[in-house]
């Protein structure tokens, strides 16, 4: 089953399962998966800085320090619907490409990376992180973005790290 959004709405009665066993089989069909009830969400803590100890991330963090750029995170997967389509409508678009390369762009495959993805807490694809060149964790954006409202916010990305004199 491939879905063309980041997430879908599971309702189910407590009285017949647990919500360990919901969570299990929808993360044995590939997903992942969070529990919420009435106001309250039953997730992991919000990560706030790109953890350490990850030669990828490492790297990319030492690039963005040496260069002042900010970093743009981009978990993805090979399935993901919506990643494909940021793949091919979004990152080629001139402007957003324009501003992609005044940062430190790095697309992580979470299928081949899976203890990068699950260290941030990622919950849902496609799944991008706005990272300061201090490893400040700043912004998520968790759903497809056109280059329009993309372009957007790579703009006010670029204004943390180089604000208009």
């Amino acid at each position: 089953m491939l879905l063309d959004r980041d997430e879908f709405l599971v309702t189910y009665s407590p009285a017949k399962a647990g919500t360990k066993l919901l969570v299990a089989t929808v993360k044995k069909s590939g997903y992942s998966a969070r529990v919420v009830t009435g106001n309250q969400e039953l997730s992991p803590q919000t990560v706030t800085t790109l953890p350490q100890g990850f030669l990828l991330l490492d790297d990319a963090l030492a690039k963005a320090k040496a260069e002042n750029k900010p970093i743009v995170l981009d978990l993805n997967a090979e399935w993901c619907a919506p990643c494909r389509q940021l793949e091919r409508l979004t990152f080629p678009d001139p402007k957003v490409k324009a501003l992609l390369e005044q940062t430190v762009f790095l697309r992580i495959d979470t299928d081949k990376y899976p203890d990068i993805a699950q260290r941030l807490g990622v919950e849902g694809l496609p799944d991008i992180r706005f990272v300061l060149p201090d490893g400040t964790i700043i912004r998520q954006l968790r759903s497809f973005q056109d280059a329009e409202s993309f372009a957007v916010e790579l703009e006010k990305l670029l204004q943390k790290v180089r604000p208009k004199q």
